[in-house]
């Protein structure tokens, strides 16, 4: 009978003590999953203030500039484009403007002229 009350006794510990483990690991994880958030509630921040340094220098530069930037590695079609819409926003000042199939063809080619 002594014997059968020590061995309940070592599983009844035994138990206990995988419970604790179990709950120490639960209270682990559960402070590194508050400390992930935390992390990547920093970074977002700090991207957030990236951007708005960034929007901020931005809008503060003249929209020419900024289109000559962009404008930097664009293909052909797009800064043709880009003239068209220039274009367009004079056309009260245009008088007579002609544009021929050679002249787009010439503007789209990608091959320098010979």
């Amino acid at each position: 009978m002594e014997a059968e009350k020590a061995v309940q006794q070592k599983k009844h510990e035994i138990a206990a003590a995988e419970m604790a483990a179990k709950t120490e690991l639960e209270r682990k994880s559960k402070d590194l999953v508050a400390l992930a958030t935390a992390n990547a509630r920093e970074e977002a921040d700090t991207k957030a203030y990236a951007i708005a340094a960034v929007m901020k220098a931005l809008s503060q530069t003249d929209p020419k500039v900024l289109q000559a930037l962009f404008s930097v590695g664009m293909e052909p079609g797009q800064l043709v484009a880009m003239a068209f819409r220039e274009l367009a926003a004079g056309a009260d000042r245009i008088g007579q403007l002609n544009i021929t199939p050679d002249l787009l063809r010439g503007l789209l080619s990608r091959e320098q002229p010979k």
